[in-house]
């Protein structure tokens, strides 16, 4: 319910600047980073049913927090909170949905499920975003965070509702585990400049996230209508994650590599100006981050085990939330010294430049197959 205001409630409420904000998802990242693989381990090692039970949970208390912190301190521990929620999700509900299609014989239809639960998830987002926005016309800022938390809670009824999937081969120790996995994702250039690829689009996406209060309120619109920007936003993920699987089949694995970074890279621009008609192309990289995910979590599970495939997918996200810590600050930085344009601008083209280049490593690299059927060494 707090998405649509959630920026505006750390700057009003807690008095937070837009680049403090910004600085912020880099510790959150960094938290993430901190805690990412150790779950992914514990997934891989003791289920991940467990896993996603957990992280339920920690999520419910990380909204409360979020909520009811008078202090940096109290902010500081519920960006935690998110953070070990974050990666006790991470890896291992696409773990638990890969490894129940391919016990079914339908892994091929990975991409297509991966993006029916980001609709489902962003829809439903999308509509709650709107109506937590409204409800700030009657109550404090900090009451739909509240709202959220005590809601979620049904969240944690669901997770156990869930079921593991029987286990290929052994399952390895907490060392050979995060060994194996690490030199899947890291050993390989395929994998690893597939990782950062999603890295460069999680960035595009997180400066457009946290950014598009400010952007909405340049337009001259009053606090309680941010949720219709918001919404419209979570909306058109929705509907970004519906055409992903039918997407790719259309223009290839290649295509999506090489067009979503860049797409979500220069629709930065769309923030610059105080234009309101140029909001369409700001919230895009939406789609960048929609199509691609299924993608590149397709991509890295089919080519690792088993028996490590939560915490590979960890460690890919390991890289995204590291490139995250190492940008979004000075992202942060140039907004705060030259303006939200300079900032977005600079965003824009650094991140378009550098996607270039990384295509350009995976692609030398020369696995471009959308589906491997073995593990090999590239």
């Amino acid at each position: 319910l707090g998405e649509g205001i959630w920026v505006v409630y750390l700057i009003q409420e807690r008095g937070l600047t837009l680049g403090e904000v910004l600085l912020f998802q880099a510790i959150h990242s960094a938290m993430v980073i901190a805690s990412e693989v150790p779950t992914g381990m514990m997934a891989d090692r003791w289920g991940r049913r467990l896993s996603v039970i957990l992280g339920s949970a920690v999520a419910v208390s990380a909204m409360l927090t979020f909520g009811l912190s008078h202090s940096m301190a109290l902010l500081l521990v519920s960006y935690a909170l998110f953070a070990v929620a974050d990666a006790l999700f991470s890896g291992a509900d696409s773990a638990i949905l890969f490894a129940t299609l391919k016990g079914l014989g339908r892994d091929v239809e990975f991409t297509r499920w991966q993006a029916r639960a980001q609709v489902i998830g962003g829809g439903s987002q999308g509509v709650l975003t709107l109506i937590g926005a409204l409800l700030v016309r009657w109550v404090p800022l900090p009451v739909p965070f509240l709202i959220s938390g005590v809601a979620s809670i049904s969240g944690i009824v669901l997770a156990f509702a869930l079921t593991d999937p029987p286990r290929e081969g052994e399952r390895h120790s907490f060392t050979r585990i995060g060994g194996e996995a690490v030199r899947h994702v890291l050993g390989r250039r395929t994998l690893f400049t597939a990782a950062v690829l999603m890295g460069l689009v999680t960035v595009a996406i997180h400066t457009m996230g946290i950014t598009m209060q400010p952007v909405a309120l340049s337009y001259g619109v009053p606090v309680w209508s941010l949720g219709i920007f918001v919404g419209a936003q979570l909306g058109f993920s929705a509907l970004s994650a519906a055409i992903a699987d039918r997407l790719g089949r259309r223009i290839g694995l290649v295509a999506i590599f090489l067009t979503m970074p860049l797409v979500s890279a220069f629709a930065l621009l769309g923030g610059v100006g105080g234009l309101i008609w140029l909001y369409p192309i700001f919230i895009l990289p939406s789609l960048g981050w929609n199509v691609l995910w299924p993608y590149i979590a397709d991509y890295i599970a089919r080519r690792v085990e088993d028996n490590v495939r939560a915490t590979a997918l960890s460690v890919a996200s390991v890289i995204v939330h590291l490139m995250t810590i190492a940008i979004l600050p000075l992202f942060g930085l140039a907004i705060d010294r030259r303006g939200l344009d300079t900032g977005l601008t600079v965003a824009a083209l650094s991140i378009a430049l550098t996607s270039l280049a990384v295509f350009a490593v995976w692609w030398r690299a020369g696995d471009h197959a959308p589906a491997a059927k073995a593990y090999p060494a590239i």
